[in-house]
């Protein structure tokens, strides 16, 4: 089988705890930075689509509805990152 031919064993005994610590409080930091700007994202391309609506503007209306999409799929490919790093994750251990 090619699965127990492959063994990778990622070395962090050299890192000091307080670099390791750093490490992942900037990755969550990071995190957190895409997930509100994409949050702001949806919000404003929802406002715009009521408002695009309300004063019957079909391009504002498209425009937000574009803008919609990206910031949902901006939230997805995030999650999906996320998870094929806790899977990464949970191979090296």
């Amino acid at each position: 089988m090619i699965r127990s031919d492959i063994s990778v064993t990622p070395d962090f005994t050299g890192l000091p705890p307080n670099v390791l610590h750093g490490l992942m409080t900037l990755s969550n930091n990071a995190a957190a930075i895409l997930m509100l700007v994409s949050g702001l994202g949806i919000a404003i391309s929802l406002i715009g689509w009521v408002f695009g609506s309300l004063t019957n503007n079909r391009e504002a209306s498209e425009r937000a509805k574009s803008g919609l999409g990206v910031s949902i799929a901006a939230i997805a490919l995030l999650y999906l990152g996320i998870a094929a790093a806790n899977y990464a994750g949970h191979l090296f251990s």
